[in-house]
């Protein structure tokens, strides 16, 4: 009888714990791979999907979390739309396309602008590096270099 009394107030204490919302701004250059990227977290992370997302964004249920995936285009005429959405995320998810070499100098910009805005001081970023399979992709070590974040990081 304990035991049944034991586990019928564990489940009442996990119903009244409160979701937590989160939201993450999936951002980098066009074609860098944030729709794919979005995509294998969602099989990975076999959270439930939930309805009424507006375009743009992805609603996982995780665990006890609320996460909103949010992707902002990538091509150089939106950017500046990205700023309006800093202040309403818990983190930032910087997808890079690590094989396209002709353009490191400017997702390297991109990513600079970014860190030095107000709003995304003190929040979490991840770099994703995508297309690590594919030939031309660049290591680790030299996407450190390429994109100086050594510099961008002491600096933001």
């Amino acid at each position: 009888m304990f035991h049944l009394f034991s586990h019928c107030w564990s489940w009442l204490q996990a119903i009244q714990e409160p979701i937590r919302k989160v939201t993450l701004l999936v951002m980098g250059l066009d074609n860098a791979g944030k729709t794919s990227v979005i995509m294998d977290i969602q099989k990975a992370l076999a959270g439930e999907v939930l309805p009424g997302a507006q375009p743009g964004q992805t609603r996982l249920r995780v665990d006890r979390f609320e996460v909103t995936l949010v992707e902002l285009p990538g091509a150089q005429r939106s950017r500046s739309a990205w700023r309006s959405h800093y202040s309403e995320a818990h983190g930032l998810l910087f997808v890079l396309d690590s094989s396209d070499l002709a353009r490191m100098e400017e997702a390297r910009k991109v990513l600079s602008r970014v860190l030095s805005h107000p709003d995304i001081s003190g929040k979490p970023i991840l770099l994703l590096a995508n297309k690590q399979d594919a030939a031309t992709a660049l290591l680790p070590c030299e996407l450190i270099e390429r994109l100086s974040l050594e510099r961008l990081v002491n600096e933001n």
